[in-house]
């Protein structure tokens, strides 16, 4: 495998995993996982040389302390 099969294959990967995590549910669970997207979505958007489009806060996490 080249170096930009393997650059190209971890691109992918980040999408996938960015995808994964943006879905309801997740993302919303608590602060340290709309954390998790939001950082994911910056190092997707830096990749791609698009400005990020941040998930805000939900009113109410999933996650009960």
């Amino acid at each position: 495998m080249s170096k930009q099969e393997i650059l190209t294959q971890r691109i992918q990967d980040v999408r996938d995993v960015t995808r994964i995590q943006c879905l309801c549910h997740n993302w919303q669970y608590d602060s340290y996982m709309h954390g998790m997207a939001n950082g994911l979505i910056l190092a997707l958007a830096l990749l791609d040389c698009q400005e990020p489009k941040f998930l805000d806060a939900p009113k109410k996490w999933i996650h009960k302390v």
